[in-house]
């Protein structure tokens, strides 16, 4: 029953916050997802696995006319073609009975559930991205306070063992002593790490913007230093790579005012001094082994990936091929077959052309025009233009991509905003199409602005 509660509390909650603006309704879901893991773990029922599920049917439900909308640019109307097509392949391949109904269900949800977030990212203007940053910065906050407590006193005290934290219990492979990974409040330490990393672009990008407030800029750097270190507790290599490829476009990005460039080399010498005085936060200094780099790549693309194509042209069937599947449905997966590679995982269950869809439709999107060095979103945008392309190429060497809460969920939120930058004019655009921002002087002469512009 506790379930059914959480995710009654999740779906009305989220729509209520929908229904006041499309920030709110966002950040309402982000903060199920965030506490997705801990709650999944501590209410452990089936409808428990379906509290972010319902979080998000409810922003879904309270923005449903922003989502169907006609775009007034012509990137968010390719963008919503693309949406469509990435949609109704797996919609198709729901109806080729291959695996079970149920199966099939949770496989559909893995590849089509999340993906209106790119609509919803194209939506948004430069200052609700502010608005989003700095509710994932407490966001942050919140969940390294949870980190550390996990860190000084274990995990067990948070996350008691059952089916759905096997995988917690399983990842003790962190320095001498085997520690656990941390997974904070997150349903485990790739998705608290992961999360983590993709928080940074927002954040970063509304810290250099012009403050509402003095100590928002505080916030903003007490949820990147969060950020950071959250990181390093989840222990997850992959996710180092990222996030120092992001400190690296940061640090050397000629935009940031020197004010700022100070800032931020503080944040990063306390991360260093923290990292280089905790063992057990060292766990990416595993990737100066060449040889077990090079295996685990060689393993999942040239093998893996290459396999899946050749033997399964037209796909397993939804849920088959890896989509993470709830433990009360494992055993209904018919002749599962497994590879270590998102991208195989979507060959196998949606087939090549599916495949072939998703690839399109990045060579789209990161060959688009980047915002300009003059854009006060510019260090936001050079950000997540970099952590998208950077975690859609993890999707190479490991799974989880499009099923991670809710990472996934603001990876998909970027790449639309990237697919369709919106500064100027496009924001004004924007404004006149939605109703909690519209101006009736102008929303008709920027609607035939934009049109004329299409045309």
């Amino acid at each position: 029953m506790s379930g059914y509660i959480l995710c009654a509390i999740a779906l009305f909650g989220t729509y209520t916050a929908g229904r006041r603006s499309l920030v709110n309704g966002i950040q309402a879901a982000l903060t199920f997802g965030f506490f997705y893991g801990i709650l999944r773990a501590n209410f452990f029922t089936t409808a428990s696995h379906f509290i972010f599920d319902a979080a998000v049917v409810g922003l879904y439900a309270s923005r449903f006319k922003d989502l169907s909308r006609m775009f007034v640019t012509e990137g968010g109307q390719r963008l919503k073609h693309w949406v469509t097509l990435l949609m109704v392949i797996p919609l198709v391949m729901f109806f080729v009975p291959m695996q079970d109904p149920l199966v099939q269900l949770v496989g559909l949800r893995g590849h089509a559930f999340l993906l209106p977030f790119l609509i919803i990212g194209a939506r948004l203007r430069r200052e609700e991205f502010y608005r989003i940053g700095l509710w994932l910065a407490v966001l942050n906050i919140v969940a390294f306070a949870f980190g550390s407590a996990e860190y000084l006193f274990g995990v067990e005290h948070f996350f008691p063992y059952n089916a759905v934290t096997d995988l917690i219990y399983r990842s003790n492979d962190v320095g001498a002593a085997n520690d656990y990974r941390i997974p904070s409040i997150f349903g485990n330490a790739h998705a608290f790490g992961g999360t983590m990393v993709m928080t940074v672009p927002l954040i970063a990008g509304a810290w250099v913007q012009k403050q509402r407030e003095i100590w928002h800029k505080n916030l903003f750097l007490a949820g990147m230093l969060a950020a950071m270190l959250g990181v390093f507790m989840s222990a997850a290599r992959s996710h180092f790579l990222a996030l120092a490829l992001l400190l690296t476009v940061a640090t050397f990005s000629t935009h940031i005012r020197p004010i700022y460039r100070v800032g931020w080399l503080v944040v990063l010498i306390v991360v260093g001094y923290v990292v280089g005085t905790h063992q057990r936060m060292q766990r990416f200094t595993t990737l100066r082994d060449k040889q077990f780099v090079e295996s685990r790549f060689e393993a999942s693309v040239n093998t893996t990936l290459l396999d899946a194509m050749i033997d399964y042209p037209f796909g397993v069937g939804l849920g088959g091929g890896g989509t993470s599947m709830p433990f009360f449905l494992i055993d209904r997966v018919n002749m599962p077959v497994a590879v270590e590679s998102e991208w195989g995982r979507i060959e196998l269950e949606t087939g090549l052309l599916g495949l072939a869809a998703w690839s399109g439709f990045l060579l789209w999107v990161f060959t688009r025009r980047q915002a300009s060095r003059g854009d006060p979103a510019f260090l936001g945008f050079r950000l997540a233009w970099y952590g998208c392309l950077v975690f859609m190429g993890f999707g190479f060497i490991g799974t989880g991509l499009f099923t991670s809460i809710p990472c996934t969920a603001i990876i998909l939120m970027l790449l639309g905003w990237i697919a369709t930058h919106h500064t100027g004019e496009a924001d004004q655009a924007i404004a006149a199409f939605r109703p909690e921002l519209r101006d009736p002087r102008v929303a008709l002469a920027l609607r035939q602005r934009a049109i004329g512009h299409r045309g």
